[in-house]
């Protein structure tokens, strides 16, 4: 089996854990609202399985039309692996949502409230992310993407190797947060940390983006 068939292979395994974990708490979910509205029922176990399977197809098709990227090569296998790290955060969102509405642990406690886990996986899949970052080339679908960026390859491999650089950090702010952070506490930390991170990637891009016109 190829690289590429490897990865759409865990996507795929990915994919279907959410609609297993959908199914399997389906006749659990509590609430009469829910008994008496069957679709409700389905939307709130299948909507981000779903969402998931529309964001897989959705950047498949983006690879296969974009004409701006040039050949596949390695850059292929890090866009695979960007779009599988978003497949994986919202399938274990909806596996803890799942697990929180139906209580299927029974009377095993988290070591984190469902609220906590939420923003550290949050903040691991930004550092996984932003890990990619640096290894992306201009494409219509990820990164920070001018007319400047994808007509300058170069420009694109310094912004984004910033752009790495930052969703790192606020990856590793937002899962350290949610470890030991007080709850009136995170919302500012989290909001201060995501403003910095936006900051200095347009402070990088801006200074790039003037050198390359000189």
């Amino acid at each position: 089996m190829t690289a590429k068939q490897q990865t759409q292979a865990r996507a795929i395994v990915v994919l279907a854990a959410g609609y297993v974990s959908g199914l399997l708490a389906y006749p659990w979910l509590p609430g009469p609202f829910l008994d008496q509205r069957p679709s409700a029922r389905v939307l709130v176990a299948f909507t981000l399985p779903t969402t998931a399977l529309v964001v897989y197809t959705l950047f498949r098709s983006l690879w296969r039309h974009d004409r701006i990227r040039a050949g596949n090569g390695a850059f292929e296998l890090t866009y695979n692996a960007i779009v599988f790290g978003v497949l994986l955060f919202v399938t274990a969102l909806h596996m803890l949502v799942m697990i929180e509405l139906t209580g299927m642990l029974g009377g095993v406690v988290l070591p984190l409230p469902v609220g906590r886990v939420v923003i550290v996986l949050l903040g691991a899949a930004l550092v996984a992310i932003g890990n990619l970052l640096p290894r992306t080339r201009p494409n219509v679908a990820v990164g920070v993407r001018t007319a400047r960026t994808l007509s300058n390859a170069r420009l694109w491999q310094q912004v984004h190797r910033a752009s790495g650089y930052a969703t790192v950090a606020l990856g590793l702010v937002m899962a350290m947060t949610g470890l030991v952070l007080r709850h009136d506490m995170l919302g500012r930390v989290v909001s201060a940390a995501a403003l910095i991170a936006a900051m200095s990637i347009l402070i990088v891009y801006r200074r790039y983006a003037i050198e390359s016109n000189a």
